[in-house]
């Protein structure tokens, strides 16, 4: 076939100048588009309603403070017993990134270590805390959302790039859209908590997973790799979700891209450069993780034995836990689109009235995002499940990686006994890219229709 036929052959082909201008058009769409989701998701951290762990995250920075404005980073070091809400135990059993980022933060806005607030105490009311002065003034909070805020506008952009790998602009469009103006994004996320952080490196990790299944096989990506996961890791220890889904990946997709013949050659340069990542994420885990510098194994052994800890307390102190297989499913299935956003799990918060004053205010404004309703939710839902069966018939090509990811995902959630929103999280943006993939096959079918008709 000649591939070089004159342009008049075709009245509809571009010459290489358009097509290099349409180019251009798109990157300035996309540019402006993720600038808009951007500015929206920093324009409401001013009046997102309060949490208690917003407190406990700047009584944490104080480690920033310590470590590099008090150039006394020995000071925090970690040692056995730990008495709980102690400043070894929480930096022991919390990830760094987010209070190291909030003091820096803080910092540059001029604050300094001994006006930071004391650690909010969950076992007293709301009202008894803003009497001992555990919630910070409201210029201090908006400063201490920033770097969360910064980070979830940031995992917009790589989401908006995992879509256009997946499946090109409308995937793109439609993941970053539903997820840049999910209601329960945007309050976990601009909150002064771990959440930002986390889901910003968890989706760099599958980022660059997918890269490599593409074909940048260098040294260089698995390194980036292990990065990745490393600070996913130590932005909230619950990113280990992420990391297994996005090393899944890598390995799933390049099996299935030689299967069945896996030469031995193939197989050591795999888990060779898989090892390579390993190595770097533990590297960087550990150089972030302060709780962990002395004795790194004792203290790994710890943070599991103090995380089992807490996570039995909490199902003990929530009257809803542990939630049934049945109950779990369908929050999986009603989370993303369906329910609606939770501001606070301590059942005594409703009888916080100024909380309830700013959920009020915040609720029903413009930046609290789209909230999609039941009808449109459960359609948006069933649009996600066809993006699954678009993918599932790719089992031959590195895209079935999304699959791995949405076991590893569903897996963590299935054996979750609490029924904290946030902790179905890692869900959303998978559901947004599910959801993306599902509306460009439907918008292909209906050009074709068009087309033919």
């Amino acid at each position: 076939m000649n591939e070089h036929r004159p342009a008049t052959s075709n009245p509809t082909s571009e010459t290489p100048g358009t097509s290099r201008n349409r180019g251009g058009f798109f990157g300035i769409l996309d540019a402006v588009w993720l600038i808009v989701l951007a500015v929206y998701i920093l324009g409401g951290i001013a009046i997102v309603p309060f949490h208690g762990d917003e407190a406990m995250q700047m009584t944490m920075s104080r480690d920033y403070f310590t470590a590099f404005v008090n150039h006394q980073p020995h000071a925090l070091l970690v040692n056995p017993p730990y008495q709980l809400d102690s400043p070894n135990w929480l930096r022991l059993i919390n990830g760094s990134v987010n209070p190291h980022t909030v003091g820096f933060s803080l910092h540059l806005a001029g604050y300094i270590e001994t006006g930071l607030p004391a650690i909010w105490e969950w076992p007293l009311s709301y009202d008894e805390n803003v009497l001992r002065g555990h919630r910070p003034p409201q210029a201090m909070l908006i400063v201490s959302r920033l770097p969360s805020a910064i980070f979830l506008a940031l995992s917009v952009i790589i989401l908006f790039g995992i879509g256009r790998q997946m499946r090109g602009r409308v995937a793109a469009y439609t993941a970053s859209g539903l997820y840049a103006l999910s209601p329960v994004i945007l309050l976990n996320g601009r909150r002064a908590m771990m959440e930002g952080s986390v889901l910003c490196f968890g989706l760099l990790a599958i980022w660059l997973a997918i890269m490599i299944c593409k074909g940048r096989d260098s040294w260089r990506w698995w390194i980036a790799l292990g990065l990745a996961c490393g600070l996913t890791l130590a932005s909230k220890h619950s990113g280990i979700v992420f990391v297994a889904a996005a090393l899944g990946w890598v390995l799933v997709g390049q099996i299935t891209k030689h299967f069945p013949i896996l030469p031995i050659r193939l197989i050591s340069h795999l888990l060779g450069r898989l090892m390579m990542s390993l190595v770097m994420m533990m590297i960087i885990f550990i150089a972030l993780s302060p709780g962990l510098w002395n004795a790194p194994l004792a203290r790994l052994g710890d943070l599991v034995t103090e995380r089992t800890k807490l996570l039995d307390s909490q199902v003990k102190a929530e009257p809803d836990a542990p939630t049934t297989l049945n109950e779990r499913v369908i929050g999986i299935v009603t989370q993303p689109y369906v329910q609606a956003p939770v501001y606070y799990e301590a059942a005594f918060w409703a009888n916080a009235e100024p909380i309830q004053v700013e959920i009020a205010a915040y609720d029903p404004s413009v930046w609290s995002g789209l909230h999609s309703g039941a009808l449109i939710g459960t359609l948006l839902t069933l649009v996600a499940v066809m993006g699954i069966g678009i993918i599932a018939r790719d089992w031959r090509m590195w895209r079935i990686g999304l699959l791995v990811w949405l076991t590893v995902t569903l897996a963590s959630l299935l054996v979750n006994p609490l029924p904290w929103q946030r902790y179905y999280l890692s869900l959303y943006p998978l559901a947004a890219l599910l959801t993306g993939i599902g509306a460009t096959a439907l918008t292909r079918r209906w050009s074709q229709r068009r087309s033919s008709a």
